[in-house]
């Protein structure tokens, strides 16, 4: 019965892990279309009137996106007390803690060159 209950506990986990790499995934991808919307309305020479409306729904995608984020945050210690209550609480849970999310460096970014600053 502890077995079962640690396997599962074990893929749980790294069903989390992969929830939080989507969600940080996609902060950091309307971050990067934060940036080109901006260069994008500079470039064809647009008021700030006209891209407002598109501002806006970024900035509420952002927030749903981080608040996401703070519900994962806040899952992790709701699942402790369950892991704790089914008996795990001396077994240590694969991909758990910030050492699952560590990225390995791969010198891709080493010839990265900065785009313009927006007037």
């Amino acid at each position: 019965m502890l077995k079962q209950r640690l396997e599962a506990a074990n893929v749980v986990a790294r069903m989390m892990v992969e929830a939080e790499r989507a969600i940080e995934n996609a902060i950091a991808a309307t971050g990067v279309l934060a940036g080109a919307l901006a260069q994008g309305q500079a470039r064809a020479g647009l008021s700030a009137v006209a891209a407002d409306p598109a501002y806006s729904r970024l900035a509420v995608s952002f927030a749903a996106l981080f608040e996401a984020h703070a519900n994962m945050a806040a899952l992790h210690k709701e699942l402790e007390m369950v892991k704790d209550a089914i008996g795990l609480r001396n077994f240590p849970i694969e991909g758990t803690g910030d050492a699952a999310k560590i990225l390995r460096p791969t010198g891709g970014n080493d010839r990265v060159v900065p785009t313009a600053q927006v007037a």
